[in-house]
């Protein structure tokens, strides 16, 4: 891979860590999708998996004490049916199929975003939560999770919904990661195996991955997370565009 496109890539790396680390979400639905544009095949799925485990392992320690247990035993439960039969979709569909979901995704989470932005309360105040809810919403995030490396988005936003504070919503969709992306790697790992080429550009990345980390850390201090949550939207919003403009041309 040329320099200019290492140095690309490294960009998107940097900026969308440090947004997830400022804001709790942003790793997946930023350099996932652009690692899908430029890389064109499942090796850009494999690439957001691996650092988003290693995201999931830097900074669940600082948020361990609020993970609310209970949602995350059902996200896990639900996950079981919907992470494997994902990871068949993504294996077996065509990758323009792929692109086109990627970015409803991103579009989800924008509106979601939006949304979250313009509320003055929580969406609805509701805290009652049905174990088979919670099941149901880890089925289809684990879905997202294995066939696009997404498995945050429905269930942060469910968490939302539902009434759960941030800081637990966080933690919890961190912990999720564990095991979401660790179940992943290991399906990627038996079944299809991943290439050295993918496990160097992974590597080769990692510096500003965890350089955004500690910038979105230490940034987060000096600025707001709403002011954090308009960069993160606009973001989004280009990330959509980028999605929808790469796989128009294939149509």
């Amino acid at each position: 891979m040329d320099v200019p496109m290492l140095i690309l890539l490294g960009s998107a790396v940097f900026g969308a860590s440090c947004l997830q680390s400022a804001t709790g979400i942003g790793y997946g639905v930023i350099a996932g999708p652009i690692f899908l544009v430029f890389l064109n095949g499942i090796e850009a799925f494999q690439i957001s998996t691996i650092h988003n485990f290693c995201i999931a392992l830097i900074l669940l320690p600082m948020f361990w004490g609020q993970i609310n247990r209970k949602l995350l035993r059902g996200l896990v439960v639900g996950s079981f049916g919907g992470i494997p039969f994902g990871f068949y979709l993504q294996t077996t569909a065509d990758i323009v199929l792929l692109k086109i979901a990627a970015s409803l995704m991103v579009g989800f989470v924008t509106v979601a975003l939006i949304l979250d932005i313009r509320k003055a309360t929580p969406w609805s105040g509701i805290t009652k939560k049905t174990p088979f809810e919670n099941i149901g919403v880890g089925s289809l995030s684990g879905l997202m999770g294995g066939m696009l490396a997404m498995p945050g988005p429905l269930a942060a936003t469910w968490m939302s919904i539902r009434g759960v504070n941030k800081s637990e919503v966080r933690a919890t969709v961190l912990a999720f990661f564990l095991f979401a992306y660790g179940a992943n790697i290991m399906l990627y790992a038996s079944a299809i195996g991943v290439s050295a080429d993918v496990l160097s550009l992974s590597l080769w990345l990692l510096p500003p991955l965890v350089l955004g980390i500690v910038a979105g850390n230490g940034l987060s201090n000096l600025y707001s997370e709403q002011t954090f949550r308009y960069l993160l939207l606009l973001i989004l919003i280009l990330t959509m565009v980028l999605l929808v403009a790469d796989w128009g041309k294939s149509l």
